[in-house]
């Protein structure tokens, strides 16, 4: 077998798991896993995710007859924004039927949106009981239907509330295939769950301290004896490895490894019936033995969860050596800064680091450099030092940004490209993800000491095999100028990560490339996912990296945003640390900033400032205990971003991991997360705000187009949001004009005033026609900044989030201006359209303007 000659060898089973994933279901068989809620020894019931833990609550007992265990979405009389529990990875069969029921009980419910639902990929379309009572006791729901297509035949169960109040409770949930069709074809993740796999655990395989040589494992899967009847056998080298099954659970094991020395081996594990000797399972770790000696942490100083100053003094105004010693507690990146002052710039001082030449770079008056080090004591010398000069040397993580070198789709916002790094990125970012670095900037990038990742496109998942294959001829791992790959990306609703799993697990990287995934959700099922989570941070030699992708949606207000965020953020990374214990330190948090309207955007709400919001949620991972050790944060998506937005990042990722501070930086500029300047900019509530002069009877309405917002504007997961709009009708005689009172702007200050039009007929007929549409905007007295402002006409047809041909474009406004006076009246108006022409205009939005 090639395997032998791979990393890790794969699971050899006996054909009864091999074949269960591919057997017809049973008549009345149940295709959701642990269906009657069964949590033993865990919190919550195992394959279901629950949007947060706080809210959706597990009864053990809580049940019919008070017997049964239930799960309840608990929004209690205060209310909550959405809550859920979910299973997904279920492959099921598009026009099979099936049946779908569950208990349920309600206590003072309201939802605007509520049910317990089969849904598609996506959550497009769903079907399944949604007729809910305020207050019912137990009762039996049943639906049968015709099942609706999928994306690769995959789908999910969900029991949500959008916006509830009081509680909604779910027990003994089935769903069960109906016809042929449906039985032949219908796949749970059982098979999978089922399927026995041995997993590390802690520590890293190749980060195993020689002070404390013991690795712990875990078995998952179903035998068909009772673990008695089976025994493990390990060796190193040929010698035998005791094996201590721990007290807890049968199926955790220690490995103790006394007696190494520092090195690399590979451990073999086998697990055998007693009975006859035959081989169950069989798997070959590559482990590591390093020295970790105990390091004096004394003078390291927290600043936040992300950075420690290791080092922080005066310089002495002489330009002979000066030597210093820090210690960094674990592998990772440092910022090292000499700072001088207006009258004795930094520009003359150089560094050694390690015996090595430190090259340092020029930003606002300070000389500095960012470096990947390894854990212990390092050795910083600083030559040239004038008076007033300052070192620090802090720990901070990897900062990531994907994609450099890139000029955003929106052309106005100027070039994206080396320059534009050198003024605002470099100075907060040491990883650089897919892209370009062209001419200079490679080299340029190499002796910043900087990362360059490749990005790989792991679908199609459906083979591991071919996907091992594709990943180890991928660039990034062939190709000099790059350190390694990111696998785009895996999804924990769906079954097909395991084919991932088991292809990362055998790939061969024999120069320890560099391997970090991107993953979409929550875990929820501890077999497949703990394996996967596992198989991913000891890549590379154990510095593999899991970049969840954190691409948050605005609330309505800062309160709804905050319990948003800890349910996105926090709790995803509290579920990674419950599945693999100290994830966070192998894990990154990859922010959205991507805003650009009317590519893709995140900035669904006009009346909320994105700036504030993405601030918030790099200030909740700067501060929430949770993320303490976080190995990586980042973006994905800067050149879907808007120039502001662009600089405004890495602002952020300056302030938060690089400085070390706990602070928002919004509030040092005055930015608030609903600046209040204009109201009701997507006229949600009709026409309420606004002064309105239409040039005849009805030529001025409020109204809605479904799809709108996300098909033609780029709303990326926004529903409804950009759905309703004012609309004027060009009068032959007249011109309609649309006005209101911007209120509280400072004098002196810019702002930015954005807003969206097209053609009504071209919307309703998708029909593509690009033009510059006739609605206007009049704003006396202020002084418009030229060069900061545009109008982006849409012309896309085809190519990345260009939807499709047949969706009718629009007209990005962006005026950046200077305020005169406390107050400014927009006015709005369709002078130059034609007569006749319907145009919508929404999206109307004013907040400050980052200089």
């Amino acid at each position: 077998m090639r395997t032998r000659n791979m990393l890790m060898l794969a699971v050899i089973a006996a054909a009864v798991y091999s074949g269960r994933a591919h057997a017809a279901v049973a008549e009345g068989e149940n295709l959701l896993i642990n269906g009657t809620f069964e949590a033993e020894q865990v919190e919550f019931p195992e394959f279901w995710t629950p949007s947060n833990m706080k809210q959706v609550r597990f009864l053990r007992t809580g049940g019919p007859e008070g017997k049964m265990a239930a799960v309840v979405l608990d929004a209690g009389t205060e209310g909550s924004d959405s809550l859920s529990v979910r299973q997904q990875g279920l492959q099921l069969v598009p026009g099979g039927t099936y049946r779908f029921s569950a208990n349920i009980r309600t206590k003072g419910f309201k939802s605007r949106h509520a049910g317990l639902v089969i849904h598609n990929g996506g959550w497009s379309r769903d079907n399944g009981i949604k007729a809910l009572p305020a207050d019912s006791e137990w009762t039996r729901h049943q639906v049968e239907f015709t099942l609706f297509p999928s994306e690769n035949n995959e789908y999910g169960v969900a029991c949500f509330a959008q916006s509830p109040t009081g509680e909604l409770a779910i027990a003994d949930v089935r769903l069960e295939a109906l016809s042929a069709e449906a039985r032949a074809g219908s796949k749970s993740q059982m098979a999978w769950v089922n399927e026995p796999r041995l997993v590390p655990i802690e520590p890293l395989l190749n980060q195993i301290p020689l002070q404390r040589p013991e690795l712990t494992l875990t078995f998952y899967g179903v035998l068909p004896e009772s673990t008695e009847a089976y025994e493990w056998e390990m060796e190193i080298k040929g010698r035998p490895i005791p094996v201590q099954r721990l007290a807890a659970t049968a199926k955790r094991l220690s490995v103790p490894l006394t007696g190494l020395a520092c090195g690399d081996y590979q451990l073999r594990a086998l697990l055998r019936r007693k009975q006859g000797g035959e081989t169950v399972m069989e798997r070959v770790f590559p482990i590591s033995v390093v020295d970790q000696p105990e390091l004096d942490l004394s003078g390291i100083k927290p600043l936040n969860t992300l950075v420690a100053e290791l080092l922080e003094r005066p310089l002495a105004p002489e330009a002979a050596p000066q030597h210093f010693t820090f210690v960094r507690p674990r592998d990772g990146w440092i910022f090292v800064s000499v700072s001088g002052s207006a009258e004795q710039p930094a520009a003359e001082v150089t560094a050694t680091l390690d015996g090595a030449a430190l090259p340092l770079w020029s930003h606002q008056g300070c000389r500095e450099a960012f470096r990947l080090v390894t854990r212990g004591a390092h050795q910083l010398t600083v030559n040239g030092a004038r008076p007033g000069m300052r070192l620090r040397v802090n720990a901070i993580p990897e900062i990531f940004n994907y994609p450099p070198c890139v000029n955003p789709v929106v052309p106005e916002n100027g070039a994206y490209d080396w320059a534009f790094m050198k003024r605002h990125v470099l100075h907060a970012v040491t990883t650089l993800n897919g892209g370009n670095l062209p001419g200079e900037a490679l080299s340029e990038a190499k002796a910043r000491g900087l990362l360059w990742l490749a990005n790989f496109n792991v679908a199609p998942v459906d083979d591991p095999v071919a996907l091992r294959e594709r990943m180890a001829a991928h660039a990034g791992m062939t190709q000099p100028r790059y350190d390694g790959i990111t696998s785009d990306e895996l999804f924990f609703g769906r079954i097909t990560i395991d084919h991932y799993t088991q292809a990362l697990w055998s790939l061969p990287n024999p120069e320890n490339r560099r391997v970090y995934t991107w993953i979409v959700g929550k875990p929820g099922t501890s077999s497949l996912h703990t394996d996967f989570m596992s198989a991913c941070l000891n890549a590379s030699h154990s510095r593999g990296r899991l970049l969840y992708e954190a691409y948050c949606h605005p609330q309505e207000d800062e309160r709804a945003a905050a319990a948003y965020l800890d349910n996105m953020i926090a709790e995803t990374m509290r579920r990674f640390n419950v599945y693999l214990p100290g994830a966070a330190a192998g894990s990154g948090i990859i922010f959205g900033n991507f805003n650009q309207l009317p590519v893709l955007s995140l900035e669904h709400n006009p009346a909320v400032d994105f700036k504030v919001f993405l601030d918030m949620q790099v200030n909740l991972v700067a501060n929430d205990p949770v993320f303490e050790g976080l190995a990586t944060i980042g973006y994905w998506g800067t050149y879907y971003g808007d120039e502001e937005m662009a600089r405004w990042s890495f602002e952020l990722m300056r302030h938060y991991a690089v400085e070390g501070r706990r602070d928002r930086l919004s509030e040092r500029y005055g930015f608030r997360y609903r600046p209040e300047l204009v109201v009701n900019g997507d006229f949600t509530d009709g026409l309420t705000g606004w002064e309105v002069a239409p040039a005849a009877e009805g030529a001025v309405r409020a109204e809605t187009l479904a799809g709108y917002g996300k098909n033609s504007q780029g709303r990326w997961g926004a529903g409804k949001a950009g759905d309703t709009f004012c609309l004027l009708t060009r009068q032959p005689n007249g011109t309609n004009r649309v006005s209101q009172t911007a209120r509280g702007l400072t004098p002196g200050k810019l702002y930015c005033l954005q807003f969206v039009t097209a053609d009504h007929t071209d919307v309703v007929k998708k029909h593509f026609n690009p033009r510059r549409y006739g609605i206007e905007v009049e704003m006396p007295g202020v002084e418009r900044d030229a060069a900061r402002s545009f109008v982006h006409i849409d012309r896309r047809k085809g190519g990345r989030y260009a939807h499709n041909d047949n969706v009718a474009k629009v007209n990005l406004h962006r005026i950046v201006f200077r305020a005169t006076a406390p107050t400014l009246t927009l006015v709005f108006h369709d002078a130059s359209a034609t007569p006749g022409e319907t145009l919508m205009l929404n999206f109307v939005q004013m907040k400050p303007y980052r200089e």
